[in-house]
């Protein structure tokens, strides 16, 4: 084998890039595409085997997306070796037929190395590659040989920068250059039974001038004939060989329909014995094998009668086995010198794996579309300029638009003006990044509500590796995005509520405080008694707040119990004026109170009804500047009472109403004009009245108008109302009840038993948990107000050992404890006790639960 120059061999490995082609993404497989041009190459084959070449030319140009292509063959001319161009198609198809040195040509390396070879810009190397307009820019190269000779390569060339050439394009090279290889010997076999026929005549014509002087030559003659012969069948069974190893199933028949040849993929397609005429073919074929299928061979009729071929028809065929298979028919007539019909060829291809895999593809985007119809999701793809090509049914019944009026950029008229600018500037340089992308924004539904919605997008590339555009999903989390905002309000009130706290605390403690050092001093005991009265002012003002604070808690945890009973709604008031009466005098207001002169009966609970509404004259008294009017108006409307509770004071600025109830909130706090407290008193108002079945409104016509507030409640059933005299009966006093009180705070305990005896009860106080029970079998008491906190023998050991005698069964046990948490009552409650009491001690609490006739019951909080 000769070798390249050592100029050449020099430089060759400076061009060539074979390795790319297995780091460049790889195209997908165009299987459909090969197989049209394998049976196109198998037509020209059989109708004309000289324009082979250049059909293989035509067809590489168009698989591989190349601007030039073609088939060197290696010929040898005066003694030197050449490659000719026997076939070129695109930008290099003027060249046909043109030659260049073997030694000169990038065609020689791919012969010599006898591999598949991609050279870039190959001028560098080759000095015939140079001049070319367009340049050549990338040369795919792919060795073929014959007979075991190397005779030639094909080759594809790129003119284009961007046009790179891939492995799928190596594949497809190599594959079709076993074909060239296989027409080349079909050429060489037509051409060489074409010079054995001519010289067999030659040689006839001879030997019949001479045969009369020549009868000793005959033998000679007949064995050159034989020779002749037997280089004719060499040559048919070349062409046989050739036929047999193309990768589709071929058929010749007759003008009648008769089968004149098959090769072994038509065996093998068919499912018919190897040598066999294939058992799909012809209708007798059909009818001995048992076929149930005939339109296989319809087309062939079809050819055979008007002498059209059939080209890429689909069909499907079942084969003796009952298997069935899906087949690609190529028919071509075939006719003789005189024009007249001989026969025909039938091209016959297996696309049952092709036909699979579209039917799977087709399955896919089935799913995909019922995926997307059923998320509730906005699903959409762009296309690479960032217009919609596609959208999901949910995107569509959120939008009320139809489907052409969303692709392009329709998507940009639902993006709220605030966002779009920012929204799509942002998404524009993800669709020129080709990056994931994920942003916020409001999108208009088809009521008209603005919908916050979460966006994700990924780039979408197509199999060659281009950008396609991108797939995104849009969630509608607008009732996250409101919570969150709810959250955010939430946590300032908090945050205004402890400075709140921290402030309303330390207003009683300053007092306090100062009391305490005027006690130390000298003169103390003469101020004793007004100090002692503030002292007591200030700590029931710290309890207040303690107490509002736990009782806020309770409710929004729904933790209070409502005793409900028959009441006269007159009671529930005059109640709620007693209670607030002294802030109302303290500031000198005008209360008016009218109410409806049928009585009216409620089902509800007296201590908590009348907190509802001692709370909104305690509001509008200190709302209102002083000496103002105060009205509390009640009125039967159908079956509910509404009481309105008006004030002429300060008032509520109107951008405020909607939020008064809420937790921690004081509308005149921010203007300077609030009266002291949490902000919690509303929030508590309207829990209870919700918990009673009805309703609160707060109105106001703005700062300094005044304001009111409306509850409405259910009134009571008739058969409840008619139990109102026993409703309304007072509580029984505490005398004949036996009470032992149990704390190791000795003042604390002597006192309370002091003001238990008061009240009528026969009181005892102990100091230790082992002095109480030894009081017992003694007092033998109704009620222990038991200390949970005393040293030796806990409040809890105590009320242990009391449960444990069966002889103090019936005995009440309070617990009397500074912790007032829903735990700690839980903690009690499931240590025995039947009452919880904080420190101080609410003596009105005390004296209601001591005092009541349903005394095994717990009062609310318990």
């Amino acid at each position: 084998m000769a070798t390249q120059p050592s100029s050449v061999a020099s430089c060759v490995d400076d061009v060539l890039i074979t390795a790319e082609l297995e780091r460049r993404p790889r195209r997908a497989p165009d299987h459909a595409a090969e197989n049209r041009a394998m049976a196109a190459l198998a037509r020209q084959l059989a109708a004309d085997p000289h324009g082979v070449p250049q059909k293989l030319a035509e067809l590489v140009l168009e698989l591989c997306d190349a601007d030039s292509a073609g088939i060197s063959l290696l010929e040898e001319l005066d003694g030197q070796r050449v490659f000719r161009w026997h076939a070129a198609a695109g930008l290099f198809a003027e060249h046909l037929g043109g030659t260049i040195a073997f030694d000169r040509s990038p065609c020689g390396v791919v012969v010599d190395r006898n591999q598949i070879m991609l050279m870039r810009y190959g001028e560098r190397c080759f000095e015939a590659m140079v001049g070319f307009d367009p340049p050549l820019i990338e040369s795919l190269l792919a060795p073929w040989a014959a007979e075991g000779r190397a005779l030639g390569t094909v080759w594809v060339i790129s003119h284009r920068e961007e046009r790179q050439f891939d492995a799928e394009d190596a594949r497809v090279l190599r594959n079709l250059a076993d074909f060239a290889a296989a027409a080349y010997q079909a050429i060489v076999a037509f051409e060489e039974t074409a010079e054995s026929r001519r010289d067999l005549v030659r040689a006839a014509e001879e030997r019949t001038r001479v045969l009369a002087g020549h009868n000793r030559m005959l033998e000679h003659e007949i064995a050159q004939r034989r020779q002749a012969d037997d280089a004719l069948r060499a040559s048919e069974q070349r062409y046989r060989d050739l036929l047999g190893a193309i990768p589709a199933g071929v058929v010749a028949c007759d003008a009648a329909g008769t089968v004149v040849f098959h090769n072994a993929c038509a065996d093998r397609l068919c499912g018919g014995p190897p040598g066999e005429t294939p058992a799909c073919w012809g209708p007798a074929a059909c009818a001995v094998n048992g076929h149930r299928l005939a339109n296989f061979t319809t087309p062939l009729q079809d050819v055979l009668a008007g002498g059209e071929a059939v080209v890429d028809r689909e069909l499907s065929i079942e084969r003796p086995d009952g298997s069935r298979i899906d087949v690609l028919l190529n028919i071509t007539p075939l006719r003789d010198h005189a024009g007249a019909l001989g026969g025909a060829v039938n091209i016959v291809q297996d696309i049952t794996a092709r036909k699979r895999v579209e039917e799977e593809l087709r399955a896919s985007e089935l799913r995909f579309r019922t995926l997307a119809s059923t998320v509730p999701v906005l699903i959409w793809q762009n296309d690479d300029q960032a217009r919609n090509v596609f959208v999901n049914q949910y995107y569509l019944d959120f939008s009320g638009r139809a489907f052409e009026d969303l692709m392009g950029v329709g998507w940009h008229a639902l993006v709220h003006p605030d966002d779009a600018p920012a929204y799509i500037a942002d998404y524009m340089d993800a669709v020129r990044t080709r990056r994931p992308w994920r942003n916020l924004d409001r999108l208009l539904r088809h009521d008209g509500q603005w919908r916050w919605f979460d966006n994700y997008a990924q780039p979408l590339f197509a199999p060659d590796g281009s950008y396609a555009g991108h797939v995104g999903a849009s969630l509608d989390i607008t009732d996250a995005v409101l919570a969150e905002q709810a959250l955010k309000e939430t946590d300032r009130r908090k945050d205004e509520f402890l400075a709140v706290l921290a402030h309303e605390l330390r207003n009683p403690l300053a007092p306090i405080s100062n009391a305490v050092h005027l006690l130390r001093h000298p003169d103390g005991r003469r101020r004793a008694d007004r100090l002692v009265e503030m002292l007591g002012r200030q700590v029931r003002q710290m309890i207040k707040l303690v107490d509002d604070l736990l009782e806020i808690a309770r409710i929004t945890r729904d933790k209070i119990e409502l005793h409900p009973q028959p009441l006269l709604l007159a009671d529930v008031v005059h109640g709620a004026v007693e209670t607030s009466r002294p802030l109302i005098d303290q500031n000198r207001h005008q209360l008016d109170v009218r109410l409806p002169d049928e009585p009216l009966t409620l089902y509800a609970d007296s201590v908590r009804l009348t907190q509802v509404l001692a709370n909104l004259l305690n509001n509008a008294a200190k709302y209102t500047d002083m000496g103002g009017r105060i009205e509390l108006a009640a009125r039967r409307v159908g079956a509910e009472v509404e009481i309105a509770v008006r004030d002429n004071g300060i008032g509520i600025p109107p951008g405020h109403l909607p939020d008064v109830f809420d937790m921690f909130t004081q509308a005149h706090r921010a203007a300077g004009r609030g009266q002291g407290g949490l902000g919690i008193g509303l929030a508590m108002v309207r829990g209870l009245v919700q918990m009673h079945g009805g309703t609160v409104e707060a109105k106001s016509a703005g700062a300094g108008h005044g304001s009111e507030f409306v509850v409405r409640l259910p009134l009571a059933d008739a058969h409840d109302a008619a139990d109102d005299g026993a409703a309304a009966a007072g509580t029984a006093p505490l005398a004949g009840q036996r009470i032992l009180v149990v704390d190791d705070n000795q003042d604390a305990a002597d006192t309370l038993a002091m003001l238990l005896e008061a009240d009528g009860a026969r009181a005892r106080a102990v100091y230790d948990g082992a002095a109480a029970l030894a009081a017992l079998p003694g007092l033998r008491p109704h009620t222990v107000l038991l200390d949970l906190g005393m040293p030796d023998m806990d409040g809890f050991d105590v009320a242990r050992r009391i449960r444990a005698d069966p002889a103090w069964s019936g005995v009440r046990i309070v617990a009397l404890t500074g912790w007032g948490q829903e735990r700690d009552r839980e903690r009690t409650r499931g240590a025995g006790f039947d009452f919880h009491l904080t420190k101080p001690v609410d003596l009105a609490m005390l004296h209601a639960w001591l005092g009541t006739s349903r005394a095994h019951e717990a009062l609310p909080g318990t």
